[in-house]
């Protein structure tokens, strides 16, 4: 069977909502649009992931082999800022929710709240600082959102102490090349959706997760009431990519296809998976890589452990500059990979014990 088409319209709409850990509401309503009238139920749960359960259609011969029930997880938060005060000259105080680093903050414009109002994230300039602190990275704690109002009354007429910010960033497109925001993980979530809308070959429980940025939360919870026989996580990770790096320190590439995940700080991946993955991509010549072992962590890790133990494997999209305010993919590399999980699922019905 031929795979599903990886939908490059729906990541450019997932990638410019906001969806800060927490504040995930204006991507899941995307989501639901987009699957409703795909899936044979669809749900929030209690934390906020969104749960859509996906039968097996029956066979030409009336039979009906179901396979595993496999649950396939993504995530729809993102890092960004939650404004923790306002002062009485109009600033916001912040802090950071998820992993941003503090160096690529000062002057980044960021969406605040529901209304989406833009606010510079201002520091002292540096002929206002002292020479001695010129070189220092500039502390959150020493930033500001700067909305533009003059004091405290005229702030709270437009955000409050709890609003989350995300950048402000346009999806773009040339070429092969895709920019955007938030692609960790909203190209993983728009693999997912361009999967469950061809309807998987096996049993699916399909998570759109919330505050994976934040301590894999949402799909913990959610993983313990699918009560699946196996996992997969669709994810973007971080390229390796840099001037003078080696070959070893590289990968995975952006452009290299799916990149394969056999251990990170939070997950030992299943072997069988593992190896059931990469015999998929060489068999349909679909191009695989390794993601560095001891990397980074995903909700796969939550997932593993829920219960009486899932095996779970992660299949990523290479994107360079994650967490950050822009970040690159080849677009080739999400539709190889909504390629490779469906042959496996289709493999996992014919094989899976």
């Amino acid at each position: 069977m031929i795979a599903p088409a990886f939908d490059d319209v729906l990541l450019g709409r997932l990638s410019e909502a906001s969806g800060v850990s927490g504040g995930e509401g204006a991507v899941r309503r995307i989501l639901i649009d987009e699957v409703r009238d795909h899936v044979d139920s669809l749900e929030i749960d209690a934390l906020g992931s969104l749960v859509a359960r996906i039968a097996p259609a029956s066979r030409t011969n009336g039979s009906r082999r179901r396979g595993p029930h496999v649950l396939l997880c993504a995530h729809m938060d993102e890092v960004g800022l939650m404004v923790t005060a306002i002062e009485k000259e109009g600033r916001l105080r912040v802090r950071r929710v998820g992993g941003i680093d503090q160096r690529i903050l000062v002057g980044q414009v960021f969406r605040i709240g529901v209304n989406g109002l833009r606010g510079v994230l201002g520091a002292l300039p540096p002929h206002l600082v002292p020479r001695a602190d010129r070189e220092k990275v500039i502390a959150i704690e020493d930033m500001y959102l700067d909305i533009g109002a003059s004091s405290r009354d005229e702030a709270e007429r437009h955000v409050a102490v709890g609003d989350y910010a995300c950048f402000d960033t346009t999806y773009e497109q040339w070429g092969s090349t895709r920019k955007g925001k938030a692609f960790d993980d909203r190209v993983g979530c728009t693999v997912l959706a361009s999967l469950v809308k061809r309807r998987p070959p096996v049993p699916v429980t399909a998570v759109w997760s919330v505050q994976e940025e934040v301590g894999l939360r949402g799909a913990g919870a959610a993983a313990r009431r699918a009560n699946a026989d196996l996992a997969i996580v669709l994810e973007g990770t971080a390229s390796g990519e840099a001037p003078g790096a080696s070959a070893g320190e590289s990968a995975p590439v952006m452009g290299g296809g799916p990149a394969l995940t056999v251990q990170d700080r939070t997950l030992m991946a299943d072997a069988r998976l593992v190896d059931l993955l990469e015999r998929t991509g060489k068999e349909r010549k679909i191009p695989t890589q390794w993601k560095r072992p001891g990397v980074g962590g995903t909700d796969a890790g939550r997932i593993s452990l829920s219960g009486a133990g899932i095996p779970a494997a992660v299949v990523s999209v290479a994107c360079r500059y994650i967490h950050a305010p822009a970040a690159y993919l080849d677009v080739r590399d999400p539709q190889r990979v909504t390629a490779l999980v469906w042959h496996t699922l289709e493999s996992l019905r014919k094989e899976w014990t």
